[in-house]
């Protein structure tokens, strides 16, 4: 199964999991979108546009969590589209909650670039980590 377009993901997981940013910024086209559907509970949720976007989320993500782990593999690729699933581990800042979630993402690729990515996982559990639990709740 192994594309360029799937090679480009792999690097970008790879990239990520060191913590080499820069390196995922440089595989990106300037109008790529990374759209990460969620409730205003969860800091990194939103559409996130062009280069300076993806910045942003990266840095949200930073700010609001750490102990971040990554496991992703590619699942189906066909032309410029890239399905990965894995998993995902992090501790939220702000509360100290742990989050454990399934991830997929769907990744379109033109040129070499990645055009776009849209991030599915367990929101409901997200939201809940990220919140604050009020007394008597």
């Amino acid at each position: 199964m192994e594309t360029n377009s799937v090679r480009l993901i792999l690097d970008i997981y790879a990239a990520f999991s060191r913590g080499d940013i820069p390196a995922v910024l440089n595989s990106l086209d300037a109008g790529a979108e990374l759209t990460f559907e969620g409730p205003g509970a969860i800091p990194w949720a939103g559409t996130w546009r062009g280069i300076e976007g993806w910045v942003r989320f990266f840095q949200t993500l930073a700010d609001s969590a750490e102990e971040i782990t990554l496991q992703m593999e590619p699942f189906a690729a066909q032309d410029d589209r890239v399905v990965a699933f894995g998993r995902y581990q992090a501790r939220v800042r702000s509360t100290g909650r742990r989050i454990d979630s399934p991830l997929v993402h769907l990744w379109r690729v033109r040129d070499g670039r990645v055009v776009g990515c849209i991030e599915l996982t367990n929101t409901a559990a997200e939201a809940a980590a990220c919140t604050v639990a009020t007394a008597g709740a």
